[in-house]
């Protein structure tokens, strides 16, 4: 018998949120959604801070726009659909409340590449890079006066106290906790468990959920060992702690 194990790279932290929740379909073919200040959609405007727009233009590419309810412009997005759900694919645009240009990002199916620039209310830049690959990326950073200072990453995925810090090292970790349990192998099962954790601002491990299970002690055996990972040097953005969604598939295997 043997039990294998592989890992899943959290989602694009700027990647928009989706739900099955009700919205409204025009004849021009542009839904629209309400959104509360966390970015969940609402059954309607009541209590709401956004409104989103989705547009399908050809050959399966769209836009999504998301204006305050007074109708001022936050955001457009460029995306393609991937099973009718919105992937970003193409530029990426953000306003501060001012009307100034707060980003502007490319992508390509779903992932951070090309150009990105950073401006400061006042439309000061604060950073132009260059994306090459995930995570990857060349340029340039200033102060809030034009200075420029040392350049960083703008994002960086959380870092496992043990092996490299990386991807490998939570697998590996989890791997070692997760023993196949006896009823298990006495009934036969097998499978994939997707179990799902954040990385919080302050490292520590949280809101642990199955998302899908195979055999109730199964999954328990893969819940104890995610809940026995050691804290994480936390993921960053623009120079500040952040909570970073894992998702991992444990599989589960008899010989």
């Amino acid at each position: 018998m043997k039990s294998s194990y592989s890992f899943l790279v959290p989602a694009a932290l700027l990647a928009l949120i989706t739900t099955n929740a009700q919205a409204q379909q025009s004849a021009a073919g542009v839904k629209t959604e309400y959104l509360d200040s966390a970015g969940v959609v609402l059954p309607s405007a009541q209590s709401a801070a956004y409104r989103r727009e989705t547009e399908h233009l050809d050959a399966g590419k769209g836009l999504v726009r998301i204006f305050s309810l007074e109708g001022r412009r936050e955001s457009v997005r460029e995306v393609e659909f991937q099973k009718g759900e919105p992937v970003p694919n193409g530029a990426s645009e953000n306003w501060y409340e001012n009307g100034q240009l707060r980003s502007h990002e490319e992508y390509v199916h779903g992932q951070r590449l090309g150009e990105m620039r950073l401006y400061y209310p006042n439309g000061q830049l604060k950073r132009r890079a260059h994306y090459t690959s995930y995570f990857v990326s060349s340029g340039e950073c200033f102060a809030a006066d034009g200075q420029p200072v040392p350049f960083f990453e703008y994002e960086k995925l959380p870092v496992y106290p043990a092996g490299d810090g990386g991807t490998a090292a939570v697998v590996y970790a989890i791997q070692r906790g997760v023993k196949y349990p006896k009823d298990a192998l006495k009934a036969g099962k097998s499978g994939r468990v997707f179990v799902s954790f954040n990385v919080t601002k302050t490292g520590e491990v949280a809101d642990i959920k199955v998302v899908q299970g195979v055999f109730p002690s199964l999954d328990e055996q893969v819940v104890q060992s995610v809940q026995r990972l050691k804290p994480f040097i936390p993921g960053q953005q623009d120079g500040q702690p952040i909570a970073v969604p894992f998702t991992i598939p444990v599989t589960f295997a008899i010989e």
